[in-house]
């Protein structure tokens, strides 16, 4: 009964615990330390065991052990050595007592391993069923700066991350992660690539991104690309390998402080439509459809401003970006606008348009 005692106290001792923490401060999970302390307890049963039968029994470390295991597992091998009366009323202390202790670890580490599963087997179905969504690459500081937009305007996307550690953390604020390597095809396919409508590579290396860019192009001739770039000299090789637009960093925060100087309102202004959550003003980009209304009219006679509210920055017709377009502008099917309003204004502009991209 000391023996188990001493278990007891021993597997709640403080000192004991914070071992255990120590050992799963590498992945900092609430599911690994209960797993990880479900091992301890029984291999420290175990081993409390053996150390019975020596006391008691004065056996050596490994006939003491082996008799623990037989008995606790009840494969029924028969004594290692001849029981004395004390060996046999601790025997019978050491199964009734183990066998609902091992029972209870046991289902516990069977429990943690089907919630593992059946979580990621989850997290997959879901990915296999989007549709025209985003893919990100990194779950970097502009990886997460492109998925709170990605969740503030409600697009679906799924995550690639190379390290666990992220790729974890990710997963645990609720966003569908793949971990892997995003330039590999399989990876991509994962990621339901060929049903995707855009993917951002948000890596801090240029090669990295390039490849994925060139892998994505591969698996889906139509995908948008749109790519970080931390060197301005790979910007062409970039767009080379399919992306369909490249983004420094380092540029735009350079013209930023230097437009803070040089024009201070007109920062303020865009900070305010860009990222200001306070004020419901913001640019958006609207596809006219087959069913629009404004198909056919001139800029002048559509009357956008008077009907939704909404202001019409620009004009994307043909490829062609056409900035403060005339009002004798005609509207085509396919046309995008670009369009600056409040969210009312603009979900106005949307029914007139039919599409929403």
């Amino acid at each position: 009964m000391i023996v188990f005692v001493l278990f007891y106290c021993f597997s709640t001792n403080a000192h004991y615990l914070a071992f255990i923490d120590r050992c799963s401060v590498q992945l900092k999970d609430a599911v690994a330390r209960r797993f990880l302390l479900d091992l301890a307890r029984l291999v420290g049963f175990v081993l409390f065991g053996a150390l019975g039968f020596m006391l008691v029994e004065h056996w050596n470390f490994l006939d003491s052990l082996f008799m623990t295991v037989i008995t606790l597992t009840t494969v029924g091998y028969g004594e290692t050595h001849p029981l004395s009366t004390a060996g046999k009323l601790y025997t019978i202390l050491l199964i009734l007592i183990g066998a609902g202790v091992v029972l209870s670890v046991l289902s516990d580490m069977v429990d943690i391993f089907l919630r593992f599963n059946l979580g990621a087997r989850r997290m997959r179905q879901k990915i296999a069923k989007l549709r025209d969504h985003q893919i990100v690459c990194g779950y970097g500081r502009t990886g997460q700066e492109v998925i709170t937009h990605f969740n503030h305007n409600k697009i679906d996307f799924v995550l690639i991350e190379v390290d666990h550690e992220r790729a974890k953390l990710a997963a645990e604020a609720g966003h569908l992660v793949l971990q892997g390597d995003a330039s590999s095809d399989e990876v991509l396919l994962n990621a339901q690539i060929e049903t995707a409508k855009g993917i951002v590579c948000a890596l801090d290396d240029d090669t990295s991104n390039t490849f994925i860019a060139l892998s994505a192009k591969g698996l889906n001739e139509n995908i948008k690309i749109v790519s970080r770039a931390a060197n301005p000299g790979t910007e062409a090789k970039m767009r080379r390998a399919g992306a369909s637009m490249v983004i420094s960093p380092y540029v735009i925060c350079g013209k930023r402080m230097a437009t803070a100087v040089t024009h201070p309102l007109v920062t303020q202004f865009l900070d305010v439509v860009m990222s200001t959550p306070e004020y419901d003003l913001r640019m958006e980009q609207v596809r006219l459809g087959k069913a629009s209304k404004l198909i056919g009219q001139a800029l002048k006679d559509a009357n956008i401003k008077q009907t939704s509210g909404a202001m019409i920055l620009a004009v994307n017709q043909n490829g062609k970006l056409i900035s403060n377009p005339s009002p004798d502008l005609i509207f085509r099917e396919g046309d995008d606008l670009i369009a600056l309003g409040t969210e009312q204004q603009l979900n106005k502009l949307v029914e007139l348009s039919d599409v929403r991209i």
